[in-house]
């Protein structure tokens, strides 16, 4: 199977790990990512609002390269660059006033967008096209004995009209995803609230706050880790957890994993080959799991 693949800006920088994970699941499964040629930022969470024509022309300058590569399905492992593309194919599609502004924009440039392509994100591929059999086939690391919450963020799932594959109030994807490892996936109220990330710039205590509130409902279901879809929940629930153990007085963490990383310790790769961070090590340590 072979799908175009979108990694987006920060699965190639300050979450490479998630991409490297994304990378090594495929390539188990029999998947072959063809990345996206000279890709563009997605714009998610600040071009929207600022420029909602621009924002959809260089969403749409994606999904035109996918359309040239024989391909309909664009592939990625981030939920802010998944929301981004499948809202700009839908608005373009929809609002006939915006889309007459992003035509007088894309004029003369490269981007001839049919409508063929979306964008979807790699956990619904690879429940939907890949298949639980063959996943779990893969397994040769079972993480029995861990407890996995599963946080699923807002824009994997809202508006569901528009992202479309499971119910925005009782998703499941990142709960089947684990049970295939062999953890027990748990649930929990704030699984599909927003993680704080894009306050950082304007509010980072209430962006901090949020954060907590993940971590705190992770952890009041006694779950070992979060697990998560999303290059952006990573930096905000993983990278920024000092600074939000630091502001609450915490003595405590709660490790956050991208879901391909779960699979990938699942498939026998090692934590060191998937970059996983040391609480998470940690963690899979004392399950007597690595």
């Amino acid at each position: 199977m072979k799908l175009a693949y979108y990694p987006g800006c920060t699965a190639h920088g300050s979450a490479v790990e998630i991409d490297v994970a994304t990378r090594k699941v495929a390539e188990v499964l029999g998947v072959e990512l063809q990345e996206v040629e000279d890709w563009n930022c997605c714009g998610g969470g600040f071009l929207d609002e600022r420029d909602p024509a621009g924002h959809v022309a260089i969403n749409l300058r994606n999904l035109s390269k996918v359309e040239k590569m024989g391909v309909k399905k664009m592939v990625t492992p981030c939920s802010v660059c998944l929301h981004s593309h499948r809202m700009a194919a839908h608005k373009y599609k929809e609002n006939a006033l915006l889309r007459e502004e992003v035509d007088r924009r894309i004029q003369g440039t490269e981007v001839k967008y049919s409508g063929e392509a979306d964008a979807e994100h790699i956990v619904w591929t690879l429940l939907r096209d890949v298949g639980p059999e063959r996943i779990k086939s893969a397994v040769k690391r079972p993480l029995m004995g861990l407890k996995v919450a599963t946080y699923y963020g807002c824009q994997m799932l809202r508006p569901s009209e528009v992202m479309g594959f499971e119910d925005p109030h009782r998703p499941k994807s990142l709960a089947d995803l684990v049970s295939l490892t062999g953890a027990t996936p748990v649930s929990f109220p704030a699984m599909t609230s927003c993680c704080g990330f894009p306050l950082m710039g304007s509010n980072e205590k209430g962006g901090l706050r949020l954060a907590y509130n993940i971590m705190k409902g992770a952890k009041d279901v006694n779950a070992d880790l979060l697990v998560h879809p999303c290059s952006l929940c990573h930096l905000q629930l993983d990278v920024t957890q000092v600074r939000v153990r630091d502001m609450f007085g915490l003595n405590w963490t709660m490790p956050a994993v991208y879901a391909t990383q779960l699979l990938a310790i699942a498939f026998g790769f090692s934590p060191e080959e998937v970059q996983l961070g040391k609480n998470a090590i940690e963690v899979l340590r004392q399950k007597g799991i690595i």
